[in-house]
């Protein structure tokens, strides 16, 4: 009877887990974001006359409130991502974002933070459309598979002498998926698989601890043109 209570329990738990820690990071996050934003709003919004402080609280439109004003950190950084994304798309935003990202390459401390960062962020925004398919390449010894992106023929007669046909695979290292080499493969020593290739930029990044949620065998085995 205990041992079956216990393992009621645990499983219990188990199935619970992933929810409990995705409500507890998202509420650490929200309390992150809205302490310092929400602060330094608060203190703007009393600068301003918005906002008055009398006797330790904060009023703001007839309601007190204890050190800040909440909430209003989280709307203002999600407005600032808003019109960030929106500058973003002109070519003075693009300008201005080019700027940024070449002075804080000037910082030797800043730089390989941002540089890391900004590639990781590019390999979701970017065009994917070089990645056209998922693969699998048996590297770096044999029964050992490496993940791969399809990013088209090898075109030219640079392979013509070995009489065979190539495709020409990116393989990227893990958690940047964005940092890797070119490999020349043989088209029949290639596995390609049938699952999206954001789910499979997803895999390398989490490296291996978010599998493709998509994927569904059986795998498209070395496919021929």
């Amino acid at each position: 009877m205990m041992h079956r209570l216990r393992t009621s329990l645990l499983t219990g738990f188990l199935l619970l887990l992933p929810l409990l820690v995705t409500v507890y990071l998202v509420r650490l996050m929200f309390l992150l974001i809205d302490r310092t934003m929400g602060g330094w709003i608060t203190q703007l919004l009393v600068a301003t006359g918005f906002a008055t402080r009398q006797e330790g609280l904060i009023r703001f439109l007839g309601i007190s409130f204890h050190e800040r004003v909440p909430i209003v950190g989280v709307l203002m950084l999600l407005l600032l991502l808003l019109l960030a994304g929106c500058l973003a798309k002109t070519p003075a935003g693009r300008y201005l974002f080019r700027g940024i990202g070449q002075l804080a390459g000037k910082i030797p401390l800043v730089r390989g933070i941002y540089s890391t960062v900004q590639q990781v962020s590019q390999s979701f925004l970017g065009d994917r459309s070089s990645f056209k398919q998922v693969v699998l390449v048996e590297y770096p010894s044999k029964g050992i598979y490496t993940v791969g992106f399809l990013t088209g023929d090898s075109q030219g007669d640079i392979l013509s002498f070995t009489g065979r046909e190539y495709i020409n695979v990116f393989l990227p290292k893990s958690p940047n998926p964005t940092n890797g080499w070119l490999a020349l493969v043989p088209r029949d020593e290639v596995t390609f698989l049938n699952i999206p290739v954001e789910e499979g930029l997803t895999f390398v990044i989490s490296g291996g601890v978010v599998p493709p949620h998509t994927f569904s065998p059986p795998l498209v085995e070395k496919q021929e043109k």
